[in-house]
């Protein structure tokens, strides 16, 4: 029998009674003394404050149910995604192990959907790129996106003692997982940061940083130029994050040094990139294809290789390389 979900009068909004406020202060002060980013608390502490709300009990008094009632709530009343459910169990498993709690610990989250990013051709790039041309602050925004491939968070943080011009490169800090590593940018990137800052010695603002904006601004203010830019793709900042990926492998770029550009912890979060890369794929493809037809089967009875057949079958020894590699000799 399914179980219905009806949630009580009081558990629609965000706030809850003085307690829960306690108890979300608490949660937001450790995971900020955790080293977690003011995005990731902010959304945390959001979390943790409906549920207590809708859940309307003391947190020692939750139980495992109530969290799977809670899952179908924003499920069935809520019509969150997937990723949205996953985010906000993940929000509450922090929440409760900080309080030395094992009541989220059986809890599963459902698996995110695995979407192919969203990127933007080079020409669409370009159209972008040139939109931003006419204000010092949008073309130095877009151009480090686009080339430096950094988080809006960690656009918003970027400071001008960050900016190393004589190097190429920009320090980025408290990336994700709070870790800081060094972006290479090319040329027009530096020399619009470069402008951008004569630009402030004549304005100053008394913030050191070099986008004194917020996210939203940042989101808001791209999603404008591409609009005006005539490109009919959603465009944010993380698009610009997936084209430059998108466009370093298609140049032949290792993964591990774009997964060292874009502060991914596992290269397995980079190799989502080697999906999006069709021409490759195609390429290879035509390279390797089997011939299944007369002129296949004509070709292996006199002993001529088919071009295009699979000289071995696949296994788990046989490794797919991009077209022009050579396979390393085999040991032994």
């Amino acid at each position: 029998m399914a179980t219905r979900v009806s949630p009580p009068r009081d558990r629609t909004g965000p706030t809850g009674p003085e307690a829960s406020g306690e108890v979300v202060d608490r949660f937001s002060r450790l995971l900020k003394g955790e080293g977690r980013s003011r995005w990731t608390v902010k959304q945390y502490a959001f979390t943790a404050r409906h549920f207590l709300a809708w859940v309307d009990k003391p947190l020692d008094a939750v139980l495992p149910e109530d969290l799977e009632h809670w899952r179908e709530f924003l499920v069935l009343h809520r019509h969150y995604s997937k990723s949205s459910v996953y985010a906000s169990l993940r929000a509450l498993e922090a929440l409760f192990r900080a309080h030395h709690l094992p009541t989220a610990d059986g809890v599963e989250a459902p698996r995110r959907p695995e979407r192919l990013p969203t990127y933007l051709t080079e020409e669409e790039t370009h159209r972008l790129l040139s939109q931003g041309q006419a204000d010092p602050e949008d073309d130095a925004l877009l151009r480090v996106l686009a080339y430096g491939g950094l988080r809006v968070g960690e656009v918003c943080r970027l400071s001008w003692e960050d900016v190393d011009p004589d190097q190429g490169l920009l320090k980025v800090r408290g990336g994700k997982g709070d870790k800081d590593r060094m972006v290479v940018v090319e040329e027009t990137t530096l020399d619009s940061l470069s402008a951008l800052r004569h630009h402030r010695e004549s304005h100053p603002t008394g913030d050191l940083r070099v986008f004194p904006i917020s996210r939203e601004t940042v989101e808001r203010r791209v999603r404008a130029l591409a609009e005006a830019a005539g490109l009919s793709k959603h465009v944010t900042p993380h698009t610009l994050r997936h084209t430059l990926a998108t466009a370093l492998l298609r140049r032949g770029l290792d993964l591990r040094f774009i997964q060292k550009q874009l502060g991914h912890a596992s290269v397995a979060t980079t190799q989502i990139y080697t999906h999006v890369d069709t021409d490759a794929l195609r390429e290879a493809y035509r390279a390797a294809k089997p011939s299944y037809g007369p002129r296949g089967a004509a070709a292996r009875a006199e002993g001529v290789p088919d071009e295009g057949a699979l000289a071995e079958g696949p296994g788990p020894d046989r490794e797919w390389l991009p077209p022009g590699r050579a396979a390393p000799p085999r040991p032994g």
